[in-house]
């Protein structure tokens, strides 16, 4: 079905000849002026139909087809006669353009001096198309999950083909996306928890469809470039609660409607292995968590299994495990823990970067230095496996911000306790209030641990459920021996001291030294934190 519209623009000509008088010297004849040339603009019409109602190829209506509505556009992009491609909108569809129950509609475009020789394309819905005639994939990036919306404005469908230089060719147009109809439940199934969701991302590692909504009933609509066999990870917010969901093989082709229903895992909002509670570590504001225990490392005979302490106040000093550590920072047995590290030693020439897994590396190593090596292939290859990647070891000068410069709400920053009868220095989060718990001779060194004495039952349920970072005086290991385990703590940064040395925090009865010095083959302990 075609109906075709000419509108020749005639050039107006101005024929004539005036004669003026003159004198015998002159003979002046008025030549006509012609108009400028203008542009050849034609108005033509084209019929385009949806694909006949196969309810799984478009976006579906309430009535289950999907169907043209008034004030509707379409896009179509031609050459001109100078070579330029041009993207021009159709005329807004009236009623009376709309046929076949809605399925077909008659477009009216406007081109300006067409190459007749050179292909046109439709894009539908005209909001999908660039200026420069490209389709716009990134208005897909931002989605409101009705399918009110993305029916009128994101159902994306185009058509190429040549035309006969008189009338537009008449088509029926292809989808170029998938639609995806989703309804979320619960890990366990038994929740429907579509109607709470207020945002949804999902990506496919090279395009993302990010769904900002209203609660309300579901499915939630969502249209994406098509998939073969890929990997796509959801996130969903109900404003409280934050939810994912890892798929993998995923195919979702061109112009199919998909109705899933996905189990998501609602996502907990502490990093997994952190304390709930954040620390200022600069003056620019960044914060970190702190790992719930100090870093350990178990030897089987043959690899390192690497995990946090199950408790803040576990330290294994100077227990029999520790025995079968050698001189040179080897150990001699299986199934040994241990939880003091050397900062790097000569036979590890190889690490690079600077801040390796919770213990640093510094250009200029001390060649002598042949103690403190236990578990550094572990702590090089299988880190992130078993712990998880982004933990490190702050730096001297993060330390030293710590526990001199950071304020909290109450303005206490950390004090010197026994838990249970464990020497400690506790570090206070910056949301700490005082009426958590009281402390004594807070933000000072030189006082012993026992002015907080601190039963097992106050720690757990006034100061580490809100927050409060216990770090034990385990102790230092020299080659096999470990020693103070009790009286004084240890703790490694990632920052060189001197060719021998590394800067470390160091605490015992008599003061604290957040920026202190010690040997690089010394074992200490290793407290790590994420940001």
């Amino acid at each position: 079905m075609k109906t075709i519209k000419f509108f020749s623009m005639a050039a107006l000509a101005l024929v004539g000849a005036v004669t003026v008088g003159c004198s015998s010297d002159d003979n002046i004849i008025d030549e006509p002026q012609q108009p400028a040339s203008k542009s050849n603009v034609v108005t033509l019409t084209t019929t385009v139909s949806l694909d006949g109602g196969a309810a799984t190829t478009r976006a579906l209506t309430s009535g289950g087809v999907k169907t043209f509505a008034e004030g509707e556009q379409i896009a179509l992009v031609y050459r001109n006669t100078s070579d330029e491609r041009v993207k021009i909108e159709s005329a807004a569809l009236a009623d009376g353009d709309i046929t076949n129950e809605g399925k077909s509609a008659t477009f009216t475009f406007e081109l300006t001096d067409p190459n007749r020789s050179e292909n046109v394309t439709y894009i539908y819905p005209a909001a999908m198309a660039n200026s420069d005639g490209s389709v716009n994939y990134d208005a897909l990036a931002s989605q409101d999950g009705t399918l009110a919306t993305l029916s009128i404005s994101l159902d994306l469908a185009t058509y190429s083909a040549a035309w006969d230089g008189t009338a537009l060719p008449a088509a029926t147009l292809a989808n170029q996306l998938a639609i995806l109809a989703l309804t979320l439940k619960d890990a366990a199934g038994s929740n429907d928890i579509t109607s709470t969701i207020t945002g949804a991302t999902l990506s496919d590692g090279t395009n993302s469809y990010a769904v900002t909504r209203s609660a309300a009933a579901g499915p939630i609509y969502v249209a994406i470039q098509p998939t073969s066999s890929a990997s796509i990870e959801v996130t969903a917010t109900d404003g409280t609660t934050d939810y994912t969901k890892s798929l993998t093989g995923k195919t979702y082709a061109a112009g199919n409607g998909y109705s899933v229903s996905w189990r998501m895992t609602a996502a907990s909002s502490v990093l997994e292995g952190a304390i709930d509670s954040k620390f200022t570590i600069n003056s620019i504001g960044t914060q970190v968590y702190f790992s719930k225990g100090n870093l350990q490392a178990t030897y089987d005979g043959t690899d390192w299994t690497w995990a946090f302490a199950t408790n803040q106040w576990d330290y294994i000093g100077d227990a029999a495990g520790n025995t079968s550590i050698n001189g040179d920072g080897t150990v001699s047995a299986s199934n040994v823990t241990v939880d003091l590290f050397g900062w790097v030693g000569a036979s590890n020439t190889t690490w690079t970067g600077a801040a390796q897994y919770g213990i640093s590396n510094s250009t200029t190593i001390n060649s002598t230095d042949t103690y403190g090596n236990v578990a550094t292939e572990a702590l090089k290859s299988d880190w992130g496996n078993t712990i998880g990647s982004g933990w490190r070891t702050l730096t001297s000068a993060e330390w030293t911000y710590l526990f001199d410069s950071s304020t909290t709400t109450s303005g206490v920053r950390y004090a010197k306790a026994t838990v249970n009868g464990v020497s400690s220095v506790i570090l206070l989060p910056d949301d700490w209030s005082t009426s958590y718990y009281s402390l004594t001779s807070t933000n000072t060194t030189n006082v012993n641990y026992t002015t907080n004495s601190i039963t097992s039952s106050d720690w757990t349920n006034s100061l580490e459920a809100h927050g409060a970072v216990f770090l034990p005086a385990a102790g230092y290991r020299d080659q096999a021996s470990v020693y103070s385990a009790g009286s004084s703590g240890y703790y490694r940064s990632s920052s060189p001291y001197n060719v021998d040395g590394a800067y470390s925090v160091s605490f015992s009865s008599h003061g604290l030294y957040p920026a202190d010095g010690n040997i690089r083959s010394d074992g200490n302990s290793v407290r790590l934190v994420h940001e």
